[in-house]
């Protein structure tokens, strides 16, 4: 059985890129089996997964690099028992890369799988993320990625693409003079151009091998976790929620599914991306990710926007991508 792990930090598009990768390895008759791994306690992107119909098991409430990872082994030697040829792994956006290839310690993965394609999906604006508290993370990434692709492109010009490869090779090769990127195969197609060609090359993109130390470490604390029933009465109070949560510029992720009297939109946010589009799930829960969060001003927001019926919305200088 084939294993694939699709990485990249929080907000990266690691879901989206799924949806359009196992659809197409799905045309080729592979009976696929995605892991989705939710750091926080309510399973979320399974649920966007499954609005394509795909067969979907998630592990929430950890990182299966440390406090979940025996939870991901019995999965994958389950799928190995079920007779599917392929686990596609979406780890949580904190994930430690270099915890990934101790899975073939295990006899049964060892004897029954083969580590087929890493590949790391990075948005332009990765390296604001770049910080001394999360930058081993990113860099066990580009240290054993077999491919890089570059998300959402198409909000940003070409010389911005550019900038973006440079400076990611700066950044790692700054940490690692061991680090080649032409050994990795990069690209910065809007993915709507992804081609055929493309996509079988990333479902066989293997891994690259730059020598660094690992590290190994336990995540439970390092990012908040906060959800909650997001039941509004107005398309409007969604987007006064999100700029109220946003104004926290610790703040990586907002994502999930509200509730607009009787349409259930969902949600994907960063601090310069919202995207709200219908949604198919039957419940409406928003997910928060990211640090000092004010669980007690948030949950006070709530109850208020909730009891108005209707009120306009300034989004600043965030891309807000909305299909009504």
């Amino acid at each position: 059985m084939n294993i694939d792990i699709i990485t990249g930090f929080l907000g990266a598009g690691k879901t989206t890129f799924i949806t359009k990768y196992a659809l197409y390895l799905r045309e080729f008759g592979e009976k696929i089996l995605i892991i989705e791994n939710e750091f926080g306690l309510a399973g979320i992107d399974g649920a966007f997964l499954r609005e394509n119909e795909l067969e979907v098991t998630e592990i929430s409430g950890g990182c299966v690099c440390c406090t979940q990872k025996e939870k991901l082994i019995a999965f994958i030697l389950e799928a190995v028992q079920q007779g599917f040829d392929r686990v596609i792994i979406e780890p949580s956006g904190i994930y430690n890369l270099d915890t990934f290839f101790s899975l073939w310690n295990n006899p049964q993965i060892a004897k029954n799988c083969i580590l087929n394609s890493i590949v790391t999906i990075v948005k332009p604006d990765f390296m604001k993320f770049a910080t001394e508290a999360y930058e081993h993370i990113f860099l066990s990434h580009f240290y054993s990625t077999g491919a890089i692709v570059v998300s959402d492109t198409q909000s940003y010009t070409e010389a911005e693409i550019d900038s973006t490869i440079i400076d990611l090779t700066k950044f790692v090769s700054s940490k690692n003079t061991n680090f080649d990127l032409s050994k990795i195969d990069v690209y910065t197609k809007n993915w709507i151009d992804l081609t055929d060609n493309d996509m079988h090359a990333l479902s066989s993109a293997g891994r690259s091998e730059c020598p660094h130390t690992a590290i190994n470490e336990c995540h439970l604390n390092l990012i908040e976790n906060h959800f909650f029933m997001a039941r509004l009465k107005t398309y409007d109070n969604i987007l006064e929620l999100i700029d109220y949560i946003l104004q926290n510029d610790e703040i990586f992720r907002i994502k999930g599914y509200a509730l607009a009297g009787d349409k259930l939109y969902s949600i994907n946010c960063t601090q310069n991306c919202i995207e709200i589009k219908p949604g198919k799930s039957k419940h409406a829960v928003l997910n928060i990710l990211g640090q000092n969060l004010d669980i007690t001003s948030i949950e006070k927001k709530v109850r208020e926007i909730s009891q108005i019926r209707q009120m306009s919305v300034t989004t600043g200088s965030r891309l807000r991508t909305e299909l009504i």
